[in-house]
């Protein structure tokens, strides 16, 4: 997205930047079954984790990048910037289950709009099905 470029070019993000972000979320949703990338701000975010509260009961790691975009620093813009080079989804939040984006409240990975995102997932119940399989 343009503000998610716009905001690492001015807060000096650099290629050292992004490919550190990048080792942080291989590394993080690689040892986490259930991930959640989160602003403290956003009402998606808080819609999703109180989602993944009732399907997880708690079980998963929540990385809160900060309170909102426009008020990240340089490590939490770099890895937003990752998370849309690795994702095509520039918003949060981005849920990962068993490794995999799933895609945020309402989108889907890389807003593939046949991937219907975690709200409509549990809704069919697929959600819990993919939390069950893992």
């Amino acid at each position: 997205s343009l503000e998610n470029k716009l905001q690492a070019r001015l807060l000096g993000i650099d290629n050292v930047d992004l490919e550190q972000a990048k080792d942080e979320i291989e590394r993080v949703v690689s040892e986490h079954r259930v991930v959640i990338y989160t602003y403290a701000l956003s009402p998606f975010s808080w819609e999703a984790l109180a989602l993944l509260d009732d399907e997880v009961c708690g079980a998963y790691k929540k990385v809160e990048l900060g309170q909102e975009w426009f008020l990240l620093g340089k490590a939490q813009s770099a890895t937003r910037a990752q998370l849309l080079a690795m994702t095509g989804q520039s918003s949060l939040p981005h849920v990962f289950i068993d490794g995999t984006h799933v895609g945020g409240l309402f989108t889907g990975p890389n807003n593939d709009s046949k991937a219907p995102g975690i709200a409509a997932l549990k809704e069919s119940g697929q959600l819990k099905n993919m939390l069950l399989l893992g």
